[in-house]
């Protein structure tokens, strides 16, 4: 089941300095893409991140960091 942006943004944590959730858009029930901005946790990067709706928002929020920072 998919995850709402606030539930993958209490998953960063709701400190400025923790990534950011900006924009959240679901191309199809199996995929949602998060518009990210890294803050402290990935400085300088901000990026559309995709991952699996099925996943639960701390295996999606640990994808989306991983990605922000590569």
């Amino acid at each position: 089941m998919a995850i709402t942006a606030a539930a993958l943004q209490a998953e960063f944590g709701t400190n400025p300095n923790n990534a950011q959730v900006l924009q959240h858009s679901m191309p199809d029930t199996t995929l949602q893409q998060w518009y990210i901005v890294g803050n402290q946790d990935a400085v300088g990067r901000a990026r559309w991140v995709t991952t699996t709706a099925a996943d639960n928002a701390a295996t999606q929020a640990a994808a989306a960091l991983t990605a922000l920072r590569a």
